[in-house]
């Protein structure tokens, strides 16, 4: 099995320095987030593989991905942007683009304009040698629409987040619906919907498997079901959401330290000794 995992995580290492933290603890690859206002994924891509780990994939900006739904120049403008990052991520090798299709809790009537964007953005990857990996968050019927409308496109993948399962999707079992699609991973745990009468992204934790309250067991069999053979990929925080204490134990912690802890952790999730 090959395991990977976010370069940042909150700590403050440049992404050279982590990438030989990550190849020294034993990774085989990572994932990085494209940033618009800073261009330098050439750059990351060079000093990643310079340490012997593999790019897996690049998770696009989501920041405003609900304009993609909306009329007007702001959607027009934000689909130019992510056509940008998926030519940019062909460009450097990367396989697979990690992106949101929705963002806002108040937000649950997918439609036509929306598809059509998408669909363009999942021409553009299928033309420059990628593939769109759309990721369960809040707004389960968005996803539904994308994945319904897009079934057949060779470059529409599924990322399955296991905390946003948890915490968003109320634990339903999102591999069932689109475990034939898979070709990505974020591993991470959390608490769930502290208040059922609330969906918040202050429940999105992050913190290491283990260390919440997702059945790992479970999430184990249901990767093994659909077959999924490409790379384990976690995507961690070593700090918590405001007014959260989730994260306190990894306060003193070294990057050296909670990488190694959490590759240990998906070790004994998915090779168990018994």
């Amino acid at each position: 099995m090959r395991y990977g995992i976010n370069i940042g995580m909150d700590f403050r290492e440049a992404c050279a320095e982590q990438a030989e933290t990550l190849a020294r603890v034993g990774y085989d690859a990572c994932f990085v987030e494209w940033d618009e206002r800073r261009p330098e994924l050439a750059g990351q891509a060079r000093a990643i593989r310079a340490c012997g780990l593999e790019l897996q994939s690049v998770h696009a900006p989501f920041g405003r991905v609900h304009t993609l739904w909306e009329e007007g120049a702001d959607g027009d403008r934000y689909a130019a942007m992510l056509a940008d990052c998926i030519r940019d991520c062909a460009g450097c090798g990367v396989p697979i683009v990690v992106m949101h299709v929705i963002i806002g809790f108040d937000r649950h009537q997918p439609n036509a304009l929306g598809l059509r964007r998408l669909g363009g953005l999942l021409d553009v990857a299928r033309q420059a040698g990628t593939r769109l990996a759309f990721e369960n968050t809040e707004g389960e019927e968005y996803l539904r629409a994308v994945m319904d409308a897009f079934r057949d496109h060779p470059a529409c993948g599924f990322c399955l987040d296991t905390g946003h399962e948890q915490c968003y999707n109320a634990g339903r079992d999102l591999v069932a619906a689109y475990g034939d699609r898979l070709i990505a991973t974020h591993l991470n745990d959390n608490f769930g919907q502290t208040d059922p009468a609330v969906v918040t992204w202050l429940d999105d934790a992050h913190v290491l498997p283990g260390d919440g309250i997702v059945d790992w067991a479970n999430v184990r069999r249901r990767l093994a079901s659909c077959g999924f053979q490409g790379v384990l990929t976690l995507e961690l925080t070593r700090n918590g959401k405001p007014g959260r204490q989730t994260h306190d134990r990894y306060a003193d912690w070294s990057l050296e330290q909670f990488a190694a802890q959490a590759l240990a952790r998906a070790k004994a999730i998915f090779e168990p000794k018994d």
